[in-house]
């Protein structure tokens, strides 16, 4: 399997159901969730717009919601995408030491960008937070690239793998805490080994046992990606595999502990389970059928991902928004609607120029 390109392999770097489904969880991010936010106060005794509401948000402790998804989400799409990078470097005759040197850089590269994102860098460990969603995409990912390297590149090894780290975080979090917030076994360890202020206090969901966490289900997206790309199946069959395999992740992440904050392995397959069945569904419409003036408008924030994310965390939009539109809305908009109406006009301002650099051709990826 390693080093042999399959025909149904982005040539050119693009899968259209990686970036639709990438640019679906980027809209939430740039602004979709803070439109519902807007908006949905403006209905208060729709029920249905009250639900969307609740799901824009984390679930306390236990439990998942939509929004639970977002993050992790990319980490299983970076596990897909390593599937191809990985397949092309290795049928360019790359050593394996330079492969994982590579994956490594990057991973410092994101651990830097995210604490810009974090706020000042002032290097106080009483001021500063070290953790980040990006550290933690990067670290995860080159841990998961090591281990597959490491075991040849195949299906049985990243599945070795995914097991092998989830039972693992799942003898440390049963044997060694309550699966409450403060005494969780997570937050032990984030209190040793993890320098800075923590996200959520006594724990951190970027720290170290989430990394680890995050990096089996990187591998579960590896999996998925060799799935999608297997020469010896027929596009019926690698459909179906994928769904079946995401429905049966599901079930086993249901039977267990769904905690997002301390990613428990409940909580990695079920996110597998539904990044499986997305791609299951994506895939044979988009990249098979040939169906995708539809989802063009994702496609367009997929494709870079992580500069728009960059440029979110750093330029307000809907400030942007009231910057440029405040006194046309608030001649033509109620004054309960303008926070919806900066909001909306934020996020469009935010694909807009996403277009830009879509149709220029410019993707800024690491």
């Amino acid at each position: 399997m390693e080093g042999n390109l399959s025909k149904n392999e982005p040539k050119n770097g693009r899968m259209v159901s990686l970036d639709a489904l990438r640019g679906l969880d980027m809209l939430f991010i740039i602004g979709l969730d803070a439109l519902v936010y807007r908006l949905a106060p403006l209905y208060p005794d729709n029920r249905a717009w009250q639900t969307i509401r609740e799901q824009m948000g984390h679930s306390p402790w236990e439990g998942m919601t939509v929004y639970d998804m977002i993050f992790p989400l990319f980490v299983f799409m970076a596990g897909i995408s390593m599937s191809f990078s990985l397949r092309r470097q290795q049928a360019e005759g790359k050593p394996a030491g330079k492969i994982m040197v590579k994956m490594w850089k990057r991973a410092l590269i994101l651990i830097v960008l995210g604490w810009i994102i974090n706020g000042p860098l002032i290097w106080d460990t009483g001021q500063m937070r070290y953790a980040s969603v990006l550290g933690l995409i990067g670290i995860s990912g080159a841990l998961a690239g090591s281990w597959v390297v490491l075991s040849k590149s195949n299906l049985r090894g990243a599945l070795v793998g995914a097991t092998l780290i989830l039972t693992a975080i799942g003898i440390l979090q049963g044997a060694g805490g309550d699966l409450t917030p403060t005494g969780c076994f997570n937050s032990k360890v984030d209190a040793l080994l993890c320098p800075g202020i923590l996200h959520s206090g006594c724990y951190d969901p970027e720290g170290p046992l989430c990394i680890l966490s995050a990096s089996g289900l990187s591998l579960l997206g590896y999996a998925g990606g060799l799935f999608l790309t297997r020469q010896n199946m027929s596009e019926t069959k690698r459909s179906l595999s994928l769904l079946v395999s995401g429905g049966i992740l599901l079930i086993l992440g249901e039977q267990m502990p769904v905690i997002k904050g301390i990613w428990t392995p409940g909580f990695v397959l079920c996110c597998g389970g539904i990044g499986l069945v997305l791609m299951g569904i994506l895939h044979p419409v988009t990249d098979v059928a040939g169906m995708r003036r539809w989802c063009y408008p994702l496609t367009v924030v997929g494709s870079n991902a992580l500069f728009i994310y960059m440029l979110t965390h750093l330029i307000s939009f809907p400030a942007l928004a009231e910057r440029l539109c405040c006194g046309a809305y608030r001649a033509i908009l109620p004054p309960e609607s303008l926070a919806a109406g900066y909001a909306g006009t934020g996020l469009l301002l935010a694909w807009l120029l996403c277009l830009f650099l879509y149709r220029r051709r410019l993707f800024i990826r690491l």
